[in-house]
């Protein structure tokens, strides 16, 4: 062998083909090896500790909650002609049993001694009359103002914070990854910048819907849940339900959160579902006392006349002002005779997901109530966008799944296209007098079904990553069909 080249050896030791190297060229190997591993080690800066990690995020969410306060403050403040004129009057925005406008009416009722419920114009829960009966009468504008932006505040905090709990919950902790997935990380800043700045979000707030109470209190009762403190959940559940009905389907996954938090590890076989069972029946248990209690307070100040006014008005489906929904225009064309029937239809619709979404989710109950949030938005008998803005606001909770959807252009452009028609056909309704009723329900109907197909494409994503990670072998096959 030449005195200037190198015999090399591969790394099983095998010498029948052995590489040749000069001196020279290996010595350029080498001292280019080294200055890679320097380079690698200079270059890269070291990571932050943890404790700096979680200062900068919480700062960077304590600037992205300051800065939506004040941009809807300021709004409502300087602009309120504008908003008066064209948001609080939107039918996309106010309903019956959302309305600024109808809020007010009940609070001056209620301020001369008369009650709000006897006439048919305000249908809102009692809890909104006791939150801003003591604004009305002695404080200024701006504070109601500032209890609105705040409380939009108070949903994105809140957002935020089940955020930061989820990877500690007992369906993430444990659960193995997809092969070649790093561990997910959801950022609490990320969660609360995408709701307070969603636009449906932000004209929600500025059209001063009450439906933002009922989003706080619905969210409360999913980090409450998430966190197994069972009272606290089965309160801010109730009160979600008495301010907006609907929410009562969330007890089902909120009463899973609760068992799951409070059943032991290590428990197995008659033991576990015992305790599973019994976790369960005391959430419903304190979630029914909860419910009654109000119920009885409401009915010895207001009398009966309140849940007639208010729960019962929501489920007859009383007013018929046009929305974004699916039940104006058909009880419109329909006979009386067959209206209790297809309300009980309607309704059902929605409440029939219930079970069947719980139970399929059962290992991971938040996304179950993420899946009932949007059967809510897009099945309730009087939605508006800012119920849209909920769901939304809590899928980027499951950031892993995105790459699993596959239809998301065409829910985005269905949501996009029925939001931007809705006001051009009511103005051409209403306004022009060009079209009719049936334009501005083809464009709900749109807007309906972007939100169906954004559900649909949720839960699959769902499924298709459960069965990566259950049998990653079947991720590289191919099904052919004949």
């Amino acid at each position: 062998m030449s005195a200037d080249t190198v015999e090399t050896v591969d790394h099983d030791g095998d010498k029948r083909n052995p590489k040749k190297l000069s001196k020279q060229e290996l010595a350029n190997a080498l001292a280019e090896t080294l200055s890679r591993r320097s380079s690698s080690k200079h270059d890269t800066p070291d990571e932050p500790p943890a404790s700096v990690a979680r200062i900068s995020e919480g700062s960077r969410l304590l600037r992205i909650l300051l800065l939506g306060f004040a941009l809807r403050l300021a709004v409502l403040t300087f602009a309120s002609d504008f908003v008066a004129r064209n948001l609080s009057m939107r039918v996309e925005l106010s309903t019956p049993v959302t309305s600024y406008k109808r809020l007010v009416e009940g609070l001056y009722l209620a301020s001369h001694g008369i009650s709000p419920f006897d006439g048919g114009l305000f249908h809102q829960s009692p809890i909104l009359l006791a939150l801003f009966k003591v604004p009305y009468a002695w404080l200024p504008q701006l504070f109601s103002d500032a209890m609105y932006a705040g409380t939009d505040v108070a949903t994105a905090m809140v957002l935020a914070l089940i955020a930061a709990k989820k990877a500690t919950l007992p369906a993430f902790a444990a659960r193995p990854l997809v092969p070649g997935e790093s561990r997910f990380r959801c950022l609490p800043s990320t969660v609360a910048l995408l709701y307070l700045f969603n636009p449906l979000t932000l004209a929600t707030c500025l059209a001063r819907s009450s439906i933002m109470f009922s989003h706080l209190a619905t969210v409360s009762a999913l980090y409450f849940g998430i966190g197994g403190h069972i009272g606290y959940a089965s309160v801010f559940a109730a009160v979600a339900t008495h301010l907006s009905l609907y929410p009562v389907m969330l007890i089902a996954p909120i009463s899973l959160m609760a068992a799951e938090r409070n059943t032991p590890s290590a428990a197995a076989g008659q033991n576990q579902t015992t305790s599973r069972a019994t976790g369960i029946a005391l959430t419903l248990a304190k979630f029914a006392a909860a419910f009654a209690s109000l119920h009885l307070l409401f009915a010895a100040v207001y009398g009966s006349e309140y849940f007639t006014a208010t729960l019962d008005f929501t489920l007859r489906v009383s007013d018929l002002q046009p929305n974004v929904g699916l039940f104006w225009y058909f009880f419109i064309e329909i006979f009386d005779e067959f209206r209790p029937f297809f309300i009980a239809v309607f309704q059902l619709t929605a409440l029939a997901f219930t079970v069947p979404i719980s139970w399929r989710f059962r290992k991971d109950p938040l996304f179950g109530s993420v899946m009932l949030i949007g059967v809510i938005s897009a099945l309730k008998s009087y939605p508006a966008w800012g119920d849209l803005s909920l769901f939304l606001g809590l899928i980027p909770l499951y950031e892993e799944l995105i790459k699993y959807m596959q239809y998301t252009f065409l829910s985005a452009n269905l949501i996009l296209f029925g939001v931007g028609l809705a006001p051009v056909f009511w103005y051409l309704w209403i306004e022009q007098g060009s079209g009719n009723a049936n334009f501005f329900y083809a464009a709900t109907l749109v807007y309906v079904f972007g939100q169906i197909s954004l559900l649909f494409d949720l839960g699959s994503a769902m499924l298709r990553r459960e069965l990566d990670i259950d049998y990653p072998e079947a991720r590289e096959r191919t099904v052919i069909q004949e």
